[in-house]
């Protein structure tokens, strides 16, 4: 077809003869023999078209899949990275990227899943432990974070507000949950000390701010408790945790109460008390027999999973339990936590009587390096319930201990060393 329309192109246009034009291309072999290909290939050419014409949204779909995936296949570059470096075995480097990728991606996705609307967050304590690291995720993902504590500090960065509140003060939280989208009451009291008690910060101060954020439309409100709250318990501590989680849901229709493990980091005063004292004492007093259990989680995934529940838009499960990717007894806990600190401790039970009277003269101190609220949560198993949504919920994998445990003490080896040799 197409050979015969160039044929007649060119004789309308030159006004030569069909025998002229015929001669013309003998003599032109390999110009014929191309129009020929052409002339095959042209069904295949039409096809491409169609093809692409199909093709082009698929490859706009793509683009937008490879945005999402991409951070999750940085994630895998260096977590392969780091096991390489560790000399693990492919085996263990295998298993520890199946581990990373099964909650990354799933974490990277869910961005998608954000609530746009919830745009300020409240977050009362966010000067503490667990309340500076929830403002920073929120940060992390788009939020303006306005940080509400007694004792407010400089601002660091953008989108960052300090605000000066008291929780006993119904004016002074109604000001701080004024125009949020989201409120995070993440205040804890370990010792009781004038009018801070138990009740008054963990019940009634939480009630006040859900009462007031619930006035001020706010969208999502959650509450940090912890493992083992328990409104019908004879301790005091544990009792008024219970209870304020309770006082929350009644106060805040739809509140999301969060109850994390014990959890370690960095700076913490779990993990680096035991590590210090393990490498000090000649023999480690356990808590009575040591077969409490317990299932640390890691403070920067909890903070991680709070800023998620506030900015999802599907509803959240109105209880999440936080906790570690192991459940381990006290003493194995102990064990663990000196073998990879490269100790063999001497380890001797002490019965809680005991720690009961030591951690009631502890408290006498500005700072005590114990309570007897610690004393009394050592004698109950603090373990997530299977039954209850946690980390796999929300598409987070739990850094484990050792982990972090073998990262802080390469830490400070490191700051020892240059301690030791400044330049």
């Amino acid at each position: 077809m197409l050979q015969h329309w160039l044929i007649e192109l060119v004789g309308h246009v030159s006004g030569l003869s069909d025998a002229q034009l015929r001669q013309i291309e003998t003599s032109l072999p390999a110009t014929k023999a191309l129009i020929d290909l052409l002339n095959r290939a042209q069904p295949m050419i039409e096809q491409a078209q169609s093809l692409y014409a199909e093709a082009e949204p698929l490859i706009d779909e793509a683009k937008k899949e490879w945005q999402t995936v991409g951070p999750a296949a940085q994630i895998l570059i260096d977590v392969i990275s780091h096991h390489v470096d560790k000399g693990r075995s492919p085996a263990e480097a295998a298993q520890a990227v199946r581990a990373a990728l099964d909650g990354s991606i799933k974490s990277v996705a869910q961005d998608r899943e954000m609530d746009r609307d919830v745009s300020r967050v409240t977050v009362f304590g966010g000067t503490g432990f667990v309340g500076r690291r929830i403002a920073r995720h929120l940060r992390g993902c788009g939020a303006t974070v306005r940080i509400a504590s007694r004792h407010p500090r400089r601002a660091e960065g953008d989108g960052l507000e300090q605000i000066a509140a008291d929780a006993h003060d119904e004016r002074s939280v109604e000001a701080a949950v004024a125009a949020a989208d989201g409120v995070v009451n993440a205040i804890s009291l370990y010792v009781e000390h004038g009018a801070d008690t138990f009740h008054s910060v963990h019940v009634e101060a939480a009630a006040r701010i859900a009462r007031a954020a619930r006035r001020a439309g706010t969208k999502r409100f959650v509450h940090l408790s912890g493992l083992g709250a328990d409104a019908g318990s004879p301790s005091p501590y544990i009792r008024s945790r219970g209870e304020g989680e309770a006082a929350v849901q009644s106060a805040f229709p739809g509140a999301v109460i969060v109850r994390p493990a014990v959890m370690f980091a960095p700076d913490d005063a779990f993990l680096t008390t035991i590590v210090g004292l393990l490498r000090s004492l000649p023999a480690y007093p356990m808590f009575g027999d040591g077969r409490t259990r317990l299932q640390p989680a890691y403070a920067d995934d909890v903070a991680a999973a709070i800023a998620q529940i506030v900015r999802q838009s599907k509803k959240p499960s109105p209880i999440y339990e936080l906790a570690g990717p192991r459940v381990y007894s006290y003493e194995e806990l102990l064990r663990t936590i000196a073998r990879s600190a490269g100790l063999r401790p001497v380890l001797m039970r002490m019965p809680f009587a005991f720690w009961n009277a030591a951690a009631g003269l502890a408290e006498m101190l500005p700072r005590p390096p114990l309570t007897r609220n610690q004393v009394e949560l050592m004698q109950i198993d603090t373990t997530a319930a299977e039954s209850r949504p946690g980390f796999r919920a929300l598409g987070i994998s739990p850094r484990s201990l050792e982990e972090e445990l073998e990262a802080m003490l390469k830490h400070n080896k490191t700051q020892t060393q240059n301690d030791a040799h400044p330049r």
